[in-house]
């Protein structure tokens, strides 16, 4: 692994291999230029210094990036808050000290006690996991040291409240600055306001239901029993209080049982709110906003446009994903294996899949499970031999879309997967993971019977039938059975008597072209490990070490011993004429 940290590169804050950005170099971002080492050191009171055993390691990955973007802008705002804080309580004295700076108190009386309660409240486990604790000397991830200020019964919390929004009335410091393509979800601007305790919202929806508070208004009604409730939460509190079993939430209009509150008032939802049907399928949606993006997949309707490929979508975040393909921008990592993904949903899946082992979803047919039901489905068609999926292009049929857009690739020539170390491209994500392993070298699958490694499952379990002995592909002409197709294919052959390749050194009909080539090359890649005898093939290698092992074919009639299976069988025919 040290060799392809040297090659592409090494992120110092998550250990992910790749080719990132230095720490010690300078980039512009939004106007604005960023080191950031110097952000680590100034956000987080961190120091990393470059490694002389790993030259190229001194980096940093896009999604530690935008971490560290966030706690600088934190810091901001927490320093901003304060000294607000300073400008509203400067001249308020509290037992006869002055409030001087509300970020850090000098006053030596209070030193001995409230900092004192401070740093011991400090004293307690981040993550019980990794064992890290905090102790009285650590110096915190911002350092910064905020201290209870006096009370300010004469000005009131929304006084607060009001002078920072005059102080800073677009609150930049607050609010991180991504562009469309850096953030999936952009801050809402809340410029919806209550005139009662100042509480500003995004929709004045929200600031609707707010107002319920003040008013007491109660509109929000219990489909179990008709009471009424302020608002989502009371009525939460209401179910669990008048419409539990035990520990249980049973549905009164089906069979169906919840364990939580609030999955009971979900499902209540299926049964009394009003559903939108689609009026080309008659698929029905609890909301308007729902029927109204499924519809397009009926109208076609696509206006969003990819301003790189000319692609259009018809929904907004569908396109926000496709532009990664083109920037290749991963931002979503998982915890476990540190593979990236380009959505959230993707990783959530894979993590679901992979990580949990989790498979509800059984076969009726073979008892074969699944983690999800689109899984299963497509694995159900196998035993109906169901095909829905059409190629425009061929008319061949597929079993699953995904099946169906891997194979569109033969008609487009569209290679989306490029290897970092030679940069060929593949159209299939399998065929581009086998084809790095060659250059890594790394064999994760492992024969249990003789240890032998391979590249790809596929392989093991083509390599698992030497030692079972199965052979499921057999000819239709001598019905002789082989291990896998390939040499099924090569053996049809020799019925057909068709050699599809022609050398174009000596215009000879080959069945076998790779083979043949070693011929003019003269290479002999097969060595024997006994006398170093050099061979151009696999097959010569074998019989050669028949020599070295004594192995011989016998003949049943007159136990004549043979190296060949092919003089064995030559030999075998003049026993046959004698006979007639």
């Amino acid at each position: 692994m040290s060799d392809l940290w040297n090659e592409k590169g090494l992120c110092r804050c998550c250990n992910v291999v790749g080719g990132f950005r230095s720490l010690g170099e300078s980039y512009i971002y939004e106007g604005i230029e960023e080191i950031y080492a110097d952000m680590l050191r100034d956000s987080l009171n961190i120091v990393i210094r470059p490694n002389s055993r790993c030259s190229q390691s001194y980096s940093i990955c896009e999604g530690c990036v935008k971490r560290l973007r966030d706690a600088t802008v934190f810091k901001q705002q927490v320093l901003a808050c304060e000294r607000i804080l300073v400008q509203l309580s400067n001249n308020i004295s509290k037992d006869g000290v002055k409030l001087e700076s509300g970020i850090k108190l000098e006053d030596d009386s209070s030193s001995n006690g409230s900092r004192d309660d401070f740093s011991n409240e400090r004293n307690f486990d981040i993550k019980e996991g990794l064992g890290l604790k905090f102790h009285e000397d650590t110096v915190t991830s911002v350092d910064l040291f905020i201290q209870p200020v006096v009370d300010l019964d004469d000005q009131p919390l929304s006084n607060l409240r009001r002078h920072k929004e005059e102080s800073i009335p677009d609150a930049d410091w607050a609010v991180p600055k991504h562009s469309d393509d850096d953030k999936p979800h952009q801050t809402k601007t809340k410029k919806f306001s209550c005139e009662i305790c100042q509480k500003r919202f995004s929709y004045n929806g929200s600031l609707e239901v707010h107002m319920r508070m003040h008013t007491g208004e109660r509109t929000i009604q219990c489909n179990l029993c008709n009471e009424k409730c302020t608002n989502n939460k009371e009525l939460n509190q209401h179910i669990t209080s008048h419409h539990s079993d035990g520990d249980k939430f049973p549905c009164t209009m089906c069979p169906e049982t919840f364990l939580k509150a609030r999955l009971l008032k979900k499902h209540l939802t299926t049964h009394f709110e009003q559903k939108f049907t689609c009026s080309y399928c008659n698929k029905e949606f609890l909301r308007k906003k729902g029927l109204k993006e499924h519809l397009k997949t009926h109208t076609g309707e696509k206006k969003y446009t990819c301003s790189v490929c000319s692609k259009s979508f018809g929904h907004n975040q569908t396109l926000k994903s496709h532009i990664l393909t083109h920037t290749g921008e991963k931002p979503y990592v998982c915890d476990v294996c540190g593979r990236r993904f380009p959505q959230r949903t993707h990783l959530k899946r894979h993590i679901f899949i992979i990580h949990t082992g989790v498979k509800p979803y059984s076969c009726h047919v073979c008892k074969k499970q699944f983690s999800s039901k689109s899984y299963l489905s497509v694995h159900e068609r196998q035993h109906t031999g169901e095909k829905p999926f059409i190629c425009e292009v061929c008319n061949k049929n597929f079993t699953a879309y995904t099946t169906l857009k891997v194979h569109m690739r033969v008609h487009t020539g569209l290679k989306p997967y490029s290897c970092g170390f030679c940069n060929r491209k593949f159209a299939q994500m399998a065929s581009f993971k086998l084809h790095e392993r060659t250059h890594t070298g790394e064999k994760p699958f492992s024969c249990k019977v003789c240890k032998k490694p391979f590249s790809d499952n596929g392989y093991l379990k083509i390599h698992m039938r030497v030692h079972t002995g199965e052979k499921p592909y057999s000819c239709d002409v001598c019905k002789r059975a082989f291990r896998e197709t390939g040499q099924l294919k090569r053996h049809m052959r020799v019925h057909t008597g068709i050699k599809p390749y022609t050398c174009k050194i000596c215009n000879k009909q080959i069945g076998n072209l790779s083979k043949h080539m070693r011929v003019h090359s003269d290479e002999r890649p097969f060595n024997c490990n006994v006398c170093n005898k050099q061979f151009s093939i696999n097959g010569n290698l074998k019989l050669h070490m028949r020599i070295h092992s004594g192995e011989k074919y016998s003949c049943d009639v007159c136990s004549t011993q043979f190296t060949q299976s092919s003089g064995l069988r030559r030999h075998r025919c003049a026993h046959g004429e004698k006979t007639e």
